[in-house]
């Protein structure tokens, strides 16, 4: 039998064991690749404790042996990426110690003479960066990562001191991009995950400090970097392999479209927020490309998009029939979600029941004075979400005897 092998990753070796139990006398290959994947997207200790239940029942099944299992915890215990609480602490050190640095370049120490400032910070740039450097060389990934920070967040406070020393006028906004220039190199040169959370954390407070700047209003300011700034960050992503600071570029991206929306106050805005978002999450959730972290985030982000215009349509038409139609398309857009994705992420199964939910309790809050008609339109949802209940089953059904019908035809060939 074909090992069962994830098509990206093939980071840990495959285990081939024997099954005693199989009719025919042929082995059973065992591929470890894909728990790569569950273990770059899950807390270490939730996912080990569900993964020690697993491999308890294949143990049980016969699938793998004892040596198999113990090797299996090994191999999880021994990724890099397992909880260490000593380098979060380190990581937090390094934070507080910035903003010591920070406050200090604040301070604008009068006593201390110009070309000794200058000086010191200059070479706590190089002495943290060196040393971040020398750690990584050594393994001591959490002690590296946690000195780059420090040199990173010095660089940011030297630009300050600089300006404040030698009167520079200019915008903040420029410093800011000249810092996160720095961040960025130091996340290439270093390949340090923990600079790309940086990055993004500096890219967050550039677009805040660039709306307030400038009273959200349109800008090249606030129109143009937090798309770029989003691209920076997924670009970023993929060096290091940091997947969770995904989530940053896809909010900023998110945050950008509704801030566009709120420029113009145009319906047909929101509807192309719904249409455009719900063809990606269908196209993007149907499709092969879905197995990749980045698509699932596209497929979320893209859902959460819809809904969001969903929500503007309703606050536009909140009474008669186009609000019925809105109703009408919400439940479709909730069922088709569960249709399309619901069975296989958590995620996008909240999303429909929010959908569902919040249409219902926002057309029970709007109607509520006309009762009748409430419960009119309860009832004709609940008998075709009943028959769409009926027909997905059905379906369901069928495909999962076929799926059978086709693993059992491979197995007698």
């Amino acid at each position: 039998m074909e090992g069962m092998r994830h098509p990206h990753d093939t980071f840990l070796p495959s285990v081939c064991v024997t099954q005693p139990r199989m009719d025919v006398g042929q082995g059973f290959c065992f591929s470890l690749d894909w728990l790569n994947v569950v273990m770059r997207q899950m807390g270490g200790g939730m996912y080990r404790a569900r993964l020690k239940r697993d491999i308890d029942r294949w143990m049980a099944k016969g699938l793998i042996s004892e040596r198999e299992a113990h090797a299996m915890l090994l191999e999880h215990d021994s990724q890099a990426s397992s909880f260490s609480i000593g380098g979060v602490l380190l990581i937090l050190s390094a934070v507080l110690l910035s903003a010591a640095i920070l406050l200090l370049v604040a301070a604008n120490w009068q006593a201390i003479p110009r070309l000794v400032k200058v000086s010191a910070v200059i070479t706590l740039i190089w002495g943290f960066h060196c040393g971040g450097a020398v750690a990584l060389a050594l393994g001591r990934r959490a002690a590296g990562q946690a000195l780059l920070v420090l040199g990173t967040a010095t660089f940011g406070g030297g630009l300050a001191l600089v300006g404040q020393l030698y009167h520079l006028s200019g915008e903040p906004l420029d410093l800011f991009y000249v810092w996160i220039a720095a961040a960025t190199l130091s996340c290439l040169l270093f390949r340090a995950s923990v600079m790309v959370g940086f990055v993004a954390v500096l890219c967050v407070a550039t677009v805040a400090m660039a709306l307030d700047q400038y009273n959200f209003d349109w800008t090249t300011e606030t129109l143009l970097p937090p798309p770029g700034f989003a691209v920076l960050i997924l670009a970023l992503s993929f060096w290091p392999g940091h997947e969770r600071v995904r989530h940053v570029a896809f909010v900023l991206l998110l945050g950008w479209l509704i801030w566009l929306y709120a420029q113009h106050m145009q319906v047909a805005l929101a509807i192309a927020f719904v249409l455009g978002g719900f063809v990606v999450f269908a196209v993007a959730g149907s499709s092969r490309v879905y197995a990749l972290h980045i698509w699932r985030l596209v497929t979320m982000y893209s859902l959460i998009l819809a809904i969001a215009g969903l929500a503007i349509i309703n606050i536009e038409y909140d009474h008669g029939l186009p609000l019925a139609v809105v109703a009408l398309a919400a439940l479709a857009m909730s069922v088709a979600a569960l249709v399309i994705k619901g069975r296989d992420d958590g995620m996008v199964r909240a999303l429909a029941y929010l959908i569902f939910v919040g249409e219902t309790l926002y057309i029970s809050f709007t109607t509520i004075e006309t009762m009748l008609n409430t419960s009119g339109f309860f009832l004709i949802s609940g008998l075709l979400v009943a028959l769409l209940a009926f027909g997905v089953s059905r379906l369901e059904k069928m495909l999962s005897a076929a799926r059978a019908a086709e693993k059992g035809g491979r197995g007698d060939a």
